[in-house]
């Protein structure tokens, strides 16, 4: 009689699913202890099995790094181990324990929609859209380039993300990182011409679906999502993005208020410049 896991196409990819949800997920020691109880030559850890197992899963579907399916590291469960695949070195640190509901109180300085300009407004101001190989988290800006790793989008891409992301938002501990990929993907996208640039630069590959699905999936990861800005991997280079944006559009309002002699334009030009430089100023924190 043939063995009915092995021997059967479709089971091994929903076993894997079903593994990498949240609700499904067992103490590692106990699937340790079953490893070292069943396996008779230890030539690979449970760790780099569990990696090897887990990568055609990838949403970047980039190829794991020698020195990550070598990690002897203790976590958790599965799909901590998953999550951690995606999170350089530097970023997994354990951040302070809330000591006050006064040090909570950070609601200014959580992003949302919005917390970036969409693709279309981007590419108007200059911003050209590049995608680069690697983790899905690895986004660069650099001379006016946004570089952002390929996602792939298929039926399993939602599920996967939205539990990548309920991990980040049930445990202090975890970075925040796909909580942030979140609303950068909700703040990039509103219409089905921003899902076309971002296709059109290799940066979203869909397998099936129209843009309006994509538009609608990105657009629900982000909700009821709670972080400190602080926090997130990618902040900085959205600032980047962001101050290069009302850099080129300060040139052209320039440009338009010479052209014109405009009294109204100089005021609006005055304006824009004061609120330019206000973000540089530091804000009181209020305890």
């Amino acid at each position: 009689m043939e063995e009915p896991i092995f021997e059967t196409r479709w089971m091994l990819p929903t076993i894997a699913h079903d593994l990498l949800m949240l609700e499904n997920q067992l103490p590692m020691f106990v699937l340790q202890k079953i490893f070292e109880l069943t396996t008779i030559e230890r030539e690979a850890t449970l760790n780099m099995l569990a990696f090897q197992f887990f990568e055609p899963l990838r949403p970047g579907k980039d190829k794991l790094k020698t020195d990550i399916l070598e990690t002897k590291g203790k976590y958790p469960h599965l799909f901590a181990l998953f999550h951690s695949t995606f999170v350089s070195r530097d970023l997994k640190k354990q951040p302070s324990l809330v000591k006050g509901v006064k040090e909570w109180k950070k609601y200014d300085k959580l992003p949302g929609k919005g917390w970036v300009h969409n693709a279309t407004s981007l590419k108007h101001a200059g911003v050209r859209f590049r995608k680069k190989s690697g983790n899905l988290l690895g986004m660069e800006f650099k001379s006016g380039k946004l570089k952002i790793p390929t996602l792939f989008i298929d039926d399993s891409t939602g599920p996967l993300l939205r539990n990548l992301i309920a991990y980040e938002q049930s445990d202090r501990y975890p970075a925040p990182c796909f909580s942030c990929l979140a609303i950068l993907l909700d703040s990039l996208v509103d219409t089905i011409e921003d899902i076309d640039i971002l296709r059109d630069a290799g940066i979203i590959k869909q397998v099936k679906g129209g843009n309006e699905e994509v538009v609608n999936l990105l657009n629900s990861l982000s909700k009821h999502l709670e972080f400190d800005i602080d926090d997130c991997c990618i902040t900085e280079k959205i600032e980047a993005v962001n101050r290069f944006y009302r850099s080129k559009w300060f040139r052209v309002l320039f440009i338009l208020v010479l052209s014109k002699n405009d009294y109204l334009g100089w005021m609006i030009l005055c304006v824009a410049i004061i609120q330019f430089i206000c973000q540089f100023i530091p804000r009181p924190e209020f305890r």
